[in-house]
């Protein structure tokens, strides 16, 4: 028989053993919940609003761009260069003047130049009165040789008279035959003198053209050598040569300046082109054609590539945009400008405003907002990159909102809480 002791014992065994078992439970489902708890916490970082940058993605036409430096150039330039060696005395203009074609910007001085051509000038008086002196020369010749011809036609017909009167007599046996051959002879020299004078007078219009022709080369040589020296007295006074404006000045007063110096630049402020430098990684996508908007800091104006230089300079390359002809007040050469190029249109896609710290890449992992105070990790596909914009192509929506700051350091967490 068992005692009441025994009894009680056996009864109690069970018991025991059930709030064992109930104590092993509860430590291992508050375990599991420490550890559930705390994966939670490895997955969500919490950040402040005032810390981001939050952008809605939106739809419109994405224009792909290129960005590039450059300047306002103009289309007529003038470099002045000294034609002549001389000394400059005057700066007659000043960089910014407005000058026409006859302003004069410089003032040289050559007296070694300015005596040649005085003496070429006492030269060409010399020749040419040598010239005049011949021509009346000529004119001489001319009646001389008419009064010669006159007299020995006159003459001839003497003499001819004579002889005939003497053949009549020699024939009647009144005057030796002697007599009527000097007679004759006189008659044949007169006549020979005659033809002779004659033909120097035909002849002699073009001898004298061929010595005149001789002293007009020589008037013609000297005053071509006057007009040559009196443009290079005229080019002691440096003028624009164009319209425009005088962008600048080479040389200071005093100066010894040699043939071929440049001295001056004039430009045409009313003809500009904008030539942009684009970097040669880019430049692929550059086509003549493309439109440009110039920004001058001020206006904005709008152009279109005309050339693009085949050659690669410092890594750029040289694009030249063609303008309007009405341009801003403050549009003048060598005004720095930038450019934007746009170099392809997409319509009606999603975008973005591409921020500052932006990797170009073809996906990326957003967050995305999923509520005031939860933004989600999202996988999102990149399209085109331009300038200012960036093309999502899937992963995302119009409408919602992205968190856009350089927050690389909260990559790890898939959720991100918003306070």
């Amino acid at each position: 028989m068992q005692t009441i002791l025994e009894s009680q014992s056996e009864t109690k065994k069970p018991l025991k053993h059930y709030l064992a078992l109930l104590t092993a439970v509860i430590s291992s489902v508050a375990l599991a919940g420490f550890y559930s708890f705390d994966n939670v916490n490895n997955q969500q970082a919490e950040v402040s609003v005032s810390d981001l940058t939050i952008a809605t993605v939106k739809s419109g036409d994405f224009i792909v761009d290129v960005r590039a430096p450059g300047n306002l150039i103009a289309k007529n330039r003038q470099w002045l260069s000294a034609r002549v060696s001389a000394k400059v005395i005057k700066r007659v203009l000043e960089p910014g003047a407005i000058v026409n074609p006859d302003s004069i910007i410089l003032q040289l001085s050559s007296p070694e130049l300015l005596q040649e051509y005085k003496r070429e000038q006492i030269q060409f008086k010399v020749v040419n009165a040598q010239l005049a002196a011949l021509k009346e020369q000529q004119i001489t010749e001319q009646q001389k040789k008419h009064a010669e011809v006159q007299v020995l036609t006159v003459e001839l017909q003497q003499a001819t008279a004579d002889a005939a009167a003497k053949k009549s007599l020699r024939a009647n046996n009144i005057i030796p035959i002697y007599q009527y051959n000097e007679a004759q002879l006189r008659e044949k020299k007169l006549l020979l003198q005659l033809e002779i004078a004659r033909f120097e007078l035909t002849q002699l219009p073009r001898l004298q053209a061929s010595l005149l022709n001789v002293e007009q080369a020589k008037v013609e040589q000297q005053q071509l050598q006057v007009s040559l020296l009196h443009e290079q007295v005229d080019l002691l006074n440096v003028r624009a040569e164009i319209a425009g404006i005088l962008q600048s000045i080479a040389v200071e007063e005093g100066q010894e300046v040699s043939q071929g110096m440049e001295l001056a630049r004039v430009a045409d402020q009313h003809s500009l082109k904008a030539e942009l430098r684009v970097q040669e990684s880019q430049a692929k996508d550059i086509k003549i054609g493309q439109i440009v908007e110039i920004d001058t800091r001020r206006s904005k104006i709008s152009g279109v590539i005309s050339r693009i230089d085949p050659a690669v300079i410092g890594g750029t390359v040289t694009v030249d945009v063609e303008l309007p002809k009405q341009l801003p007040t403050e549009a003048r050469p060598d005004l720095r400008v930038n450019g934007t190029i746009e170099v392809m249109r997409l319509e009606q896609v999603l975008l973005l405003d591409k921020p500052s710290h932006w990797k170009d890449t073809q996906s990326a992992y957003l967050y995305k907002l999923s509520s005031d105070s939860l933004a989600v990790k999202t996988k999102v596909n990149i399209g085109a990159i331009s300038a200012n914009s960036i093309q999502l192509l899937d992963g995302i929506q119009q409408g919602d909102q992205v968190i856009m700051s350089d927050i690389a350091h909260l990559q790890q967490y898939s959720q991100l809480i918003i306070n």
